[in-house]
């Protein structure tokens, strides 16, 4: 485990869980930016839950209450902010309320660079400035996942997400809670807004994630995953996340072209203020 502090402003912490853990509910006295280098993460805040891979980061803000379970294992790196660092680098505004972002290539550029020792204290601060400014002008992206409050529908649902379990019947999961699958269809639907097929399917959308980050061929995904064929595989991915499995992970020119208008002023040196970046 990896934890730097400079100066109460910013810190990052890396650490690497393994599939399975569980981090309790807590909060931070700092807004965090959540991201996993590799696996994937299911991040409950107590009304919503999101599941967290590579391509994606998690804004929490200052209090903010949430725990997370590892879906695979994991390497997590979180950058802290703190209240005034943030108002300072986004022009007075705070950043309220819980924010998913993609990853583009120079945002985990910066957020690699943060937790390396090349460049000089102040140049990383100003790095960590230019990742606030992003955050707070990149649209936020739906990928919540809503969790069953009930502790049996709960322990299911999580027990599907971490051991991959795709194949076990309706009949066999209402037969853990000891319900029927009328009833269980029910209270799951109930608990969180989705039948069962439904949120199965966008569980499943989102399992794939980690594998796509990991190389894992589209066909190998899709029968993994128990879908009836790669088609049907792409066709949910695309009704979901609104892309396709290839352009989700294609790996785009190392350029700033996705970089928010502004972003990288705080980069510029005085004297070069005149030239074109």
């Amino acid at each position: 485990m990896t934890n730097v502090d400079h100066s109460g402003d910013w810190g990052c912490l890396a650490k690497t869980y393994q599939r399975g853990e569980y981090n309790p509910a807590h909060s931070h006295d700092r807004g965090q930016l959540l991201f996993a280098e590799k696996g994937v993460m299911l991040v409950d805040s107590g009304e919503k839950q999101w599941i967290i891979p590579p391509q994606r980061a998690l804004w929490l803000p200052a209090g903010e209450v949430h725990a997370f379970n590892l879906l695979s294992q994991t390497d997590l790196r979180t950058v802290y902010f703190s209240r005034d660092f943030v108002r300072a680098a986004c022009d007075g505004r705070v950043l309220e309320h819980i924010h998913v972002i993609e990853v583009t290539p120079f945002v985990r550029q910066v957020i690699g660079q943060l937790f390396e020792n090349r460049f000089n204290q102040e140049t990383q601060k100003l790095m960590a400035q230019v990742l606030l400014r992003i955050l707070n002008e990149t649209e936020a992206l739906p990928v919540d996942l809503p969790m069953p409050r009930d502790e049996k529908l709960h322990r299911i649902a999580l027990d599907i997400l971490i051991n991959n379990d795709w194949d076990t019947s309706l009949s066999q999961l209402a037969a853990r809670a000891a319900m029927s699958e009328r009833t269980f269809t029910r209270f799951f639907t109930a608990d969180t807004g989705y039948s069962f097929r439904t949120w199965k399917q966008r569980a499943r959308v989102f399992a794939s994630f980690d594998m796509l980050s990991d190389g894992i061929p589209v066909k190998q995904i899709a029968y993994q995953l128990g879908f009836s064929c790669p088609a049907s595989f792409i066709s949910s991915f695309r009704t979901i996340t609104g892309r396709t499995p290839a352009t989700f992970t294609m790996r785009v020119d190392d350029k700033l072209t996705d970089v928010p208008e502004g972003s990288l002023e705080a980069l510029r040196d005085p004297a070069d203020k005149e030239r074109p970046l």
